[in-house]
């Protein structure tokens, strides 16, 4: 009996390798990394509620898995709060890369969309602030679809990508409306950064399903420049858009700019941002802007705390002035 019991356990023992042994083979290595950020608010004008509030913004969740040199991919997910006030978990990036050569890398699934994420990283601050381009929403941060990048030198890349046009939230309804674009990055020294952005998003101006015959389009333009030295970057964008946010007639434009600068050794650093949209060109008195500076203070790996003064305005209004503290975790 005791042998019958000890030949199962050695099968099953031979089993259970065997398929960690193949599933560590299809699934190659990874690694999971996180961030949340949330802010301590106190009202500073009139038209706000002046009560000191709670408000977490973001958690992201992200996999990124390597199964082979020419085979990658990632998994992300993202928690914020609905205009229920209820906190939704969805899925932000799911995707695949493969190398093609050293000049062509092919990536397919839900993934990052190419008008702002480049200069977003040289900002550095997305857990304080978004870019403009992001913030009066010019595009989706995310959107399902294929993309191809061309490594055509040493300082020129190109970004192409096809998707739904309709983000990451919201269910593809047509065969028509796509959004294509594409990207020029430019590194021609050392530090600076420079993207070309066009890109077209069609739509129907009733909002029915569309049809080829009744689908206008809104056309996106951008160019942004960053530079990054050792403790320091800044830089800014122009942008401009036809049909803004699918309104027929109403064409947009504006510019931001950004800096941020770390004292050397030292958990201290400073950042700021100014940025302003005109949402109709043909009117007066709508032009949106909004001015952020803080201080930054890294008390250990992982986590900063940043104090900020926020303030937002629009036309000849009264700003609306926030102070914040952003607390910014990751993982």
């Amino acid at each position: 009996m005791f042998r019958r019991v000890l030949a199962a356990a050695a099968v099953l023992l031979l089993i259970v390798s065997a398929t960690t042994t193949a599933r560590a083979q299809v699934a190659g290595s990874g690694t999971l990394k996180g961030k949340a950020y949330f802010d301590l608010t106190q009202g500073l004008s009139e038209d706000v509620d002046n009560m000191l509030t709670h408000g977490f913004r973001r958690a992201y969740f992200t996999y990124n898995l390597e199964m082979s040199e020419d085979i990658t991919g990632r998994f992300r997910t993202d928690v914020k709060q609905d205009g229920d006030g209820k906190w939704r978990l969805f899925i932000k990036h799911v995707y695949a890369d493969w190398a093609v050569s050293d000049l062509v890398n092919l990536r397919a699934g839900m993934m990052g969309t190419v008008l702002f994420g480049t200069i977003e990283e040289v900002w550095g601050y997305r857990h304080v602030e978004m870019t403009m381009q992001d913030y009066y929403k010019l595009r989706s941060s995310a959107d399902l679809g294929v993309m191809a990048h061309v490594h055509l030198g040493d300082m020129i890349d190109v970004n192409v990508m096809l998707s739904n046009g309709n983000g990451y939230s919201k269910p593809e309804d047509t065969s028509f409306g796509k959004a294509y674009e594409v990207q020029g990055v430019f590194t021609p020294i050392e530090g600076l950064l420079v993207t070309a952005h066009y890109g077209m998003n069609g739509f129907d101006p009733d909002g029915d399903p569309l049809t080829e015959g009744d689908m206008e389009n809104t056309t996106t333009m951008d160019l942004s420049v960053g530079y990054e030295g050792d403790n320091f970057a800044f830089g800014g964008s122009y942008s401009t858009q036809s049909n803004y946010r699918f309104t027929l007639d109403q064409d947009g434009s504006g510019f931001w700019g950004f800096g941020r600068y770390s004292i050397p050794d030292s958990p201290f650093g400073i950042m700021g941002t100014y940025m302003s949209w005109d949402p109709d060109t043909s009117t007066d008195d709508d032009t949106m802007t909004l001015m952020l500076v803080g201080l930054d203070y890294t008390p250990g790996p992982g986590l900063s705390i940043i104090p900020n003064f926020h303030q937002t305005k629009t036309g000849n209004g009264d700003p609306t002035n926030l102070f914040r503290i952003t607390f910014m975790w990751k993982w």
